[in-house]
């Protein structure tokens, strides 16, 4: 009857069938993955889904207060409310789960590292041009970081290729500051920390890179005990060998003595006999550069092929300033 649907077990009714249509939305919206993918709008559309439902759940409601007895209106309510507990345990137990998996990804991402040292070792100080030559390999070219405030490069060892770099933790990092002049500079570092390529008033830091995966490139961290390490590709820029030679403005030969310029990329080929003072690498093709020959006012005097490379060895060197 129509006075039974203003009784206060009815108004109760009308509630839990709100609270419970409403979880109910939320779940189905769950299970069809309503939000999947859709950004900041996501959160929005699984309430849209609660919100519809609990205005059907309170139609019904309506209905069943007119047409039931009141005693099936009081089991009803106990159903509802027992229905709104196990929801909300349901959805409690779903949200913690989230929040500790999160916990551990933000973990992954950002460890306690151990404390480097608020200063850079002496070794940094070294010269930006390429390092005397060893039996070591020259690698696959050279990995710059990206230099910001507000940039940490982390360094990770004992990798499983297998898995994803969040699955990895640090094993020691750099930090990057401003000076008062406005300049990058090191504030944390490693004290085995020597680049292959250090001057941070011009912008310049450089590692030689070793190996390359998906998400990783393995640099040498010190270029005089060839210490390696992982960081990750997108933490800064590959630059492998002949992209990297290619914008340098000026090469020499390691040893002048007994290397030549060819008019061909052929050992065999004929030697160009032109007196130069800079080679300014231009192309490069396999183990072969082709270089302009200039003059002290950079004036062009000649162009020939040089061997740039070795069995992996470089055959030049190279200024990161000239």
């Amino acid at each position: 009857m129509a006075h039974r649907m203003l009784k206060p077990y009815s108004f109760l009714l009308y509630f839990l069938a709100l609270i419970t249509f409403f979880f109910v939305g939320l779940s189905y919206a769950g299970i069809v993955e309503a939000g999947k993918n859709q950004g900041l709008a996501g959160g929005a559309i699984v309430v849209g889904y609660g919100v519809i439902s609990a205005v059907i759940g309170l139609i019904i409601a309506l209905f069943i207060s007119y047409k039931t007895s009141r005693k099936s209106i009081f089991r009803l309510n106990i159903f509802l409310a027992l229905s709104i507990v196990g929801f909300y345990s349901w959805f409690h137990v779903k949200y913690l789960k989230s929040q500790k998996e999160k916990e551990q990804e933000n973990q992954l991402q950002q460890p306690n590292l151990p404390t480097t040292p608020d200063i850079k070792p002496m070794s940094l100080l070294g010269d930006i041009g390429t390092p005397i030559p060893d039996q070591a390999s020259s690698g696959l070219g050279m990995f710059s970081p990206n230099l910001t405030e507000t940039t940490t490069l982390f360094f990770y060892g004992n990798l499983h290729l297998d898995k994803s770099i969040i699955e990895h933790s640090p094993t020691d990092s750099i930090t990057f500051k401003n000076t008062e002049y406005g300049q990058m500079d090191i504030a944390t570092a490693p004290p085995y920390l020597v680049p292959e390529h250090l001057k941070l008033d011009y912008g310049i830091l450089y590692f030689k890179a070793i190996s390359v995966t998906g998400e990783y490139v393995e640099i040498e961290v010190n270029k005089h005990s060839n210490q390696t390490a992982f960081v990750s590709k997108f933490s800064g820029e590959l630059r492998y060998w002949p992209e990297f030679l290619l914008s340098i403005n000026s090469v020499e030969f390691l040893n002048p003595k007994t290397q030549n310029i060819y008019v061909k990329p052929l050992n065999h080929a004929g030697i160009v006999n032109q007196a130069y003072s800079f080679m300014r690498p231009v192309k490069i093709q396999q183990d072969w550069m082709y270089v302009y020959l200039l003059s002290d006012d950079f004036e062009s005097v000649g162009k020939g092929w040089i061997k740039w490379n070795e069995n992996g060895k470089l055959l030049i060197n190279y200024s990161l300033l000239s």
